[in-house]
C-alpha cells in the first residue's frame, strides 16, 4: 500500500501517477478509470475535485461541462442530481468524492487536485480521515492562501504546492509555503537533473506532470524524479520497470 511518508521522505522507486485515473483508454476522473487504473498496478491516482451547486463534492477537472459532455454551463451552477444525468462515456457518471474513496481508499494512493478552496478542503480532509486513508493522500494546491492554510491548520497533511510552478524559484517558494512535494511541468527551462537534485537536497519531491510517450518517460527516469503524471501507465511500467 502507498504510504505518502514513505513517498515524501524519498524510500520509493519512482511512482506512477495515474492522471485523471487510465484516462487513456477510460473515460477521465471516473470509477471505471479508476478501477482500471488499480488492475494494472498504478500507485496513485490523480483525480480533481470540484463542487456542485448543492455544495456535493463531485470528481470533475474543467469548469465546464463542454469538452466532456458538449454543454458549455458550469458544473457549480448544476446540482448533484443534474450532473448525474450526464454520460461521460461507456455509461459512466460524474462521480462524488465519497464514491471514490469507497471504491480506491485503501487500494491505492489518492493525489487530490483541489479546485475549490475552504470549506471544500475541510470536507475531503475530513472525508480522508473518516475513511482512515489520510496516510496515503496528498492535496494539490494552486493557491498560496490554501497552502498556507493546510499546513497551519492540518500539519500532518501533506501538501503539493502549485503556487510558483512557472518560476525559476519554484523550489525557494515551496519550502517557504512547508509543502513537500513539486510538481513541475515537462518541457519547463528549470527541470534539469540538477534541479531535481537541489530539490532533492532540500527534502522536497519531484513529480512531473505530466509524460506518455517512452521517449519522454525515458527522459524523466534520467532526471531521477520520484513520480511521472501519466495518462498511459503501461509507458511508465515498461520504463521504469
Amino acid at each position: 500500500m502507498f504510504s505518502v511518508r514513505d513517498y515524501v521522505n524519498r524510500k520509493l522507486p519512482p511512482v506512477c501517477i495515474a492522471h485523471r485515473g487510465f484516462s487513456s483508454l477510460y473515460p477521465e476522473n471516473t470509477l471505471l478509470a479508476f478501477q482500471k487504473a488499480i488492475e494494472i498496478g498504478v500507485q496513485v491516482i490523480e483525480l480533481d475535485v470540484r463542487a456542485s451547486k448543492d455544495n456535493e463534492l463531485v470528481i470533475l477537472h474543467d469548469p465546464t461541462l463542454k469538452r466532456v459532455v458538449g454543454l458549455d454551463v458550469n458544473v457549480s451552477s448544476l446540482d448533484l442530481k443534474r450532473l448525474r444525468q450526464f454520460d461521460l462515456g461507456m455509461g459512466q457518471r460524474i462521480p462524488t468524492f465519497q464514491e471514490v474513496l469507497e471504491l480506491v481508499g485503501g487500494r491505492v494512493g489518492l493525489n487530490i487536485h483541489m479546485y475549490v478552496s475552504d470549506w471544500a478542503i475541510d470536507k475531503v480532509i475530513e472525508l480522508c480521515e473518516e475513511y482512515k486513508v489520510l496516510d496515503s493522500v496528498f492535496l494539490a494546491l494552486p493557491h498560496r492562501d490554501d497552502v498556507l492554510r493546510v499546513k497551519r491548520e492540518y500539519p500532518d497533511v501533506y501538501v503539493c504546492s502549485g503556487y510558483g510552478v512557472s518560476g525559476e524559484d519554484y523550489i525557494e517558494v515551496t519550502l517557504e509555503l512547508g509543502a513537500e512535494i513539486l510538481q513541475p511541468p515537462f518541457g519547463a527551462r528549470y527541470l534539469t537533473k540538477e534541479w531535481v537534485e537541489r530539490a532533492h537536497d532540500n527534502g522536497l519531491v519531484v513529480e512531473v506532470f505530466y509524460a506518455d510517450t517512452y521517449s519522454n518517460m525515458r527522459f524523466l527516469k534520467r532526471l531521477n524524479i520520484d513520480g511521472v503524471l501519466t495518462n498511459n501507465p503501461p509507458t511508465f511500467f515498461k520504463v521504469f520497470a
